[in-house]
């Protein structure tokens, strides 16, 4: 295997710099450390720390579970307007990561139910993904000891 061309370990260092996940000397930071046992995308392990220094763990990590698995809504063939009328009901103008969150808590308000996933053209299998990737990441907060809030 050929090692990775230098200016992308280049901007990958910057990246991580950036972060605070890597000090001036390229060594991990007491924060690269707790980003390493996230399974994540750098930028999403720094935020579910943060998360809980600002008092919106269990929210932000709703979202980032939300954006680790590929699409929850569906549109079937002849039945997009219903599909896309549904999907309006979850919108949050400021954001779709607060669309997100809206849609798990919803999904949890209906305990969970498949039915009310197929009502709302929802994908029920990406969201038991979420909820077994939200509890995977969950452990890892509390392994860190990160509160939870």
């Amino acid at each position: 295997m050929d090692a990775p061309p230098q200016d992308n370990m280049l901007n990958s260092m910057y990246q991580l710099w950036t972060l605070g996940a890597l000090d001036n000397t390229g060594q991990l930071t007491p924060m690269g450390r707790k980003m390493v046992e996230f399974p994540l995308d750098p930028t999403l392990s720094k935020m579910l720390i943060v998360s809980a220094e600002m008092g919106c763990s269990e929210e932000v990590l709703t979202i980032v579970s939300m954006l680790s698995v590929p699409a929850i809504f569906f549109r079937p063939k002849g039945r997009e307007e219903e599909a896309d009328a549904k999907k309006e009901k979850f919108q949050v103008p400021e954001s779709d990561h607060l669309t997100f969150l809206n849609v798990y808590l919803q999904w949890r308000t209906h305990k969970y139910s498949a039915k009310w996933c197929a009502d709302n053209y929802l994908h029920v299998k990406a969201l038991k993904k979420v909820r077994e990737v939200r509890a995977q990441l969950k452990e890892i907060m509390q392994d860190l000891k990160l509160p939870l809030m």
